[in-house]
């Protein structure tokens, strides 16, 4: 005979009841559902909003300022070449580092300043762009930022990398500034320390009768403009 749904339910109830007797303890029987604890939501809602990939976007450019001495010019001065035609995408986990496959990148055949003479000079000599054509950049961690990222604000912090360049990578480190507005997200992030030719296996430019001196300091600079998750 099959017994009714409450007629089975008040045994399991007693069986229960004396299970915790002889333990020395109560039992409490609940035909209800588990629900998920508030703080679970809370770790699954933060790591949705810090493991979301942001895309960045050709507006995002990187410039570098090189100081040199012209031939006929009394004072030296600031080269300034910029590189735009950036690809790439990061996802910032919650502990502050990227996941694998983050990357940016820019399309140094794209380099320019006002002279172009300086830009053909750099292009085909100091960074032989027609075998290396683009820079790339790893990120890999970040130092003082606080994740998951608020919905807008503005942060700043310290981002650490893989910049690759001519074929030679180096770790290297950047102060940034970065605003979020939503699905926006802007940031100027600037090389600390300065690089030096070297680091990428370059040399300094020399081009005779025409620039005397170049100092051996790279001040970077990078741009970015990403668009991703609202937050």
């Amino acid at each position: 005979m099959i017994m009714p749904a409450r007629a089975r339910y008040i045994p399991a109830v007693l069986a229960a009841s004396v299970f915790a007797a002889a333990c020395g303890g109560s039992t409490t029987v609940s035909d209800a559902s588990p629900t998920p604890t508030a703080g679970i939501a809370a770790t699954a809602t933060a790591a949705a909003a810090s493991d979301a990939a942001w895309t960045v976007t050709d507006k995002s450019k990187a410039t570098i300022r090189v100081r040199e001495q012209l031939v006929g010019v009394s004072l030296p001065s600031d080269a300034v070449l910029t590189a735009t035609g950036a690809k790439g995408s990061f996802t910032l986990n919650s502990d502050g580092t990227f996941a694998s496959g983050s990357k940016i990148t820019f399309d140094l055949t794209t380099l320019s300043s006002d002279e172009r003479d300086r830009d053909n000079f750099i292009k085909n000599d100091t960074l032989q762009v027609r075998q290396f054509p683009t820079a790339e950049f790893v990120p890999t961690k970040t130092s003082g930022l606080t994740v998951p990222l608020a919905a807008s604000g503005t942060f700043t912090f310290t981002l650490t990398g893989n910049m690759t360049i001519k074929g030679k990578t180096k770790e290297v480190t950047f102060d940034v500034t970065a605003k979020r507005d939503g699905s926006d997200l802007t940031a100027t992030a600037t090389a600390s320390p300065s690089w030096k030719f070297g680091d990428f296996g370059m040399t300094a430019p020399s081009v005779p009768f025409r620039v005397l001196s170049v100092t051996d300091e790279i001040r970077a600079a990078i741009d970015i403009v990403a668009t991703g998750p609202k937050g």
